[in-house]
């Protein structure tokens, strides 16, 4: 889940000053993002401090390390020393949390004037680094709250009046307190999240990518249209590490794109391939983006519960876009080239096998995700050593071993700093968002507007439904998932709860929409991403993005109307509900793309649409009625296809020989 030590962030930071390597103090700064690191996975091992002085260290430390880093990138002196003296006050934020821990969990505590100006000082500059890291979106959504929440009581009147609050009481909630920027979701940031994002970063730093396009290559390479499908299982595989849909895209889509170019596919669909399978990846297990972690949490159900849960439906968001580009590549006669197969690099495949299988046993075997993770860190390391220098010793003696060692030593210090600089975006995010949440509870706002939503659903399961989807798309625009998932799911969840949705289901309804909101027009970064990549218009990757992958946008009502996707019930009710998926998101891809035996007419693609809509209708009649339609349908196609095979091609006129052609 690195998602922030990429060179084009969720909403990259508008200097690119985290994600670039900084013009000044660069070493320093390399050392603070290592040791930053280093602390997470200790405390993996060896179980987190007091709540303030971890939380205040992970919050207080990730603001000064993104201040300091806008400085190494700043232009003139006086940017530059703004930006230094903001670092000292945000270390110093972190810092006066750690020191007065004891005093700020203490109920009888009354915060002093430094207290009250650090608060707001505070406040004022995890808005900002917000908005320097993540864009505009949430911290305006979150400015609007504290300004609702300090004196809505006084422009606010009937229903959606706040409580009255002191501004002690506010100052302490969200700052002198574990609610606010220093809650749970920086307890979860800093507990559980960060330390997955420092594997994901050390097996990007080992050489998993090399790894990753080889093991496409083997499993998806051959066949028409290969080029695409490879895509299509490397961006899975990046981004089960990544956990980012637009760090997958900068990562993977500098190659992929261009390779599905010189195999014949057009730029605007190579971009939505890209754009639409890297913002799976989020939803792939073992690793999952980071609001499956917040979603166990809040839950409070072991993690390994809600990837085993969300396993199927992410097999069939890739089966829906594998489909798609076997279509495509059919349908435009794209030839099946022999794809080189270079041998498997053991050194780089050995310790991202070994880590990862180690990581799956450890959450299989009921250990917590933090402890899982750090052994599973540490594995990676040895293994990545060990590997390393036992390949280059057995090839070329020892010469080739010390150079192994320097290398190895070399991929995870890189993968330390990285790992750093990604838990930057992720504590901004969590501790404003943290703000945002307390502020939703404690002034009821949450409450009201879930009561809201509950009556213009008017007791329907199914207008709730959609207008989670759309209120979970419109929060996604311009915020990464993350942000998205936890704004919508402290409205929306209660609500669908109400409904009697099973609480895991909800929450993965409203993750899945959280994750299509990065391909939904028009605020859609990952393919925005792949079109700078394609050097494409912005509208036609989002066009093709969407033909390749619009049935996904289905998927989440069928989790909910047939529940066996989420593994309820028995075999064959789970082997009978993957089926009636599967053949409803084929004939929505055959009609989106076009080709189904042969290129499709409108009436056609009308057809299968209403095909698929009976697919998606969860009655033993429909799905009898789609069958028999579908086998009805590619009967007719068949004998059309042998039509039209049969009827001889016309021959080309020849053309007129002039006389001079003639005398020649």
């Amino acid at each position: 889940m690195n998602s922030a030590s990429d060179a084009f962030d969720e909403h990259a930071a508008s200097d690119e000053a985290v994600e670039q390597a900084p013009a000044r103090y660069g070493g320093v700064l390399a050392i603070l993002f290592a040791a930053f690191a280093l602390f997470h996975i200790y405390t993996s091992f060896m179980g987190p401090f007091e709540p303030l002085v971890q939380r205040g260290l992970f919050i207080g430390g990730a603001m000064g390390l993104a201040f300091w880093s806008m400085a190494a990138k700043a232009e003139g002196r006086a940017k530059t020393a703004i930006l230094l003296v903001l670092t000292a006050c945000a270390f110093y934020i972190g810092l006066h949390a750690m020191i007065h821990n004891r005093s700020f969990m203490d109920i009888m505590h009354d915060l002093t004037s430094l207290d009250k100006a650090v608060a707001i000082l505070a406040i004022l500059l995890l808005l900002v680094s917000t908005q320097r890291i993540l864009g505009w979106a949430l911290p305006v959504l979150t400015s609007i709250a504290l300004l609702y929440y300090f004196w809505g009581n006084l422009a606010i009147s009937g229903l959606w009046q706040p409580p009255r609050v002191s501004q002690e009481t506010a100052l302490s909630m969200l700052y002198a307190s574990t609610s606010g920027m220093f809650g749970f979701m920086a307890d979860i940031g800093t507990g559980v999240i960060a330390i997955y994002v420092i594997f994901g970063a050390l097996i990007m730093a080992t050489g998993a990518g090399e790894v990753f396009v080889q093991l496409a290559n083997r499993v998806a390479g051959r066949g028409r249209g290969g080029a695409g499908k490879v895509t299509v299982v490397t961006s899975a595989l990046f981004g089960t590490v990544s956990g980012s849909a637009v760090a997958n895209v900068m990562a993977v889509g500098s190659v992929t794109i261009p390779t599905m170019r010189r195999a014949g596919y057009a730029k605007a669909f190579a971009a939505g391939v890209e754009a639409s399978a890297s913002a799976g990846g989020q939803i792939l297990p073992p690793i999952m983006g980071a609001g499956a972690f917040l979603m166990a949490e809040l839950l409070n159900i072991p993690y390994i519960q809600v990837a085993k849960t969300a396993a199927l439906p992410a097999f069939l968001y890739f089966v829906l876009i594998f489909v798609g580009v076997d279509l495509y590549a059919r349908k435009h006669k794209l030839p099946s080239p022999a794809l080189s197969r270079p041998p498997m690099q053991m050194d780089k495949a050995v310790p991202l096998a070994g880590s990862v299988l180690l990581l799956i046993g450890l959450l299989a075997g009921n250990y917590t995700p933090t402890y899982a993770g750090g052994v599973a860190t540490l594995a990676l390391a040895a293994l990545t050593i060990v590997c390393r220098l036992g390949w280059a010793y057995a090839g070329s003696g020892s010469g080739a071993a010390v150079q192994a060692w320097h290398e190895a030593c070399r991929c995870l210090a890189q993968g330390l700093v990285s790992g750093g600089k990604g838990l930057i975006m992720i504590a901004v995010l969590l501790g404003c968002a943290g703000m945002l949440t307390s502020i939703l509870g404690a002034s009821g706002l949450g409450v009201k507007a879930s009561g809201e939503l509950i009556a213009v659903a008017g007791g329907s399961l199914g207008i709730a439904l959609v207008m989670t989807a759309i209120l979970c798309v419109l929060l996604g625009m311009d915020v990464p998932t993350t942000a998205s998932y936890i704004l919508t799911a402290s409205v929306a969840a209660p609500v669908l709860a109400k409904f009697g949705l099973p609480p895991l289901t909800a929450h993965l309804f409203i993750f899945y929409f959280a994750i299509l909101s990065a391909i939904t027009p028009p605020v859609c970064a990952s393919v925005y991403a792949a079109a700078t990549i394609a050097r494409e218009s912005f509208w036609k990757v989002a066009r093709n993005a969407m033909i390749v992958a619009g049935g996904v946008y289905f998927l989440p009502f069928m989790m909910v109307y047939r529940p066996a996707l989420l593994l309820h019930g028995s075999l064959f009710d789970i082997v009978y509900a993957t089926i009636m998926t599967m053949a409803a998101l084929v004939c929505f891809a055959s009609a989106t793309v076009g080709y189904f035996m042969a290129p499709l007419r409108v009436w056609m693609r009308l057809v299968l649409v209403c095909i698929a809509g009976l697919f998606f209708m969860p009655t033993t009649a429909s799905d009898l009625g789609a069958c028999v339609l579908l086998a009805g349908f590619a009967a007719l196609m068949k004998a059309w296809v042998r039509r039209r095979a049969a009827i001889p091609e016309p021959r080309a006129a020849m053309p007129e020989i002039s006389k001079e052609n003639r005398n020649a």
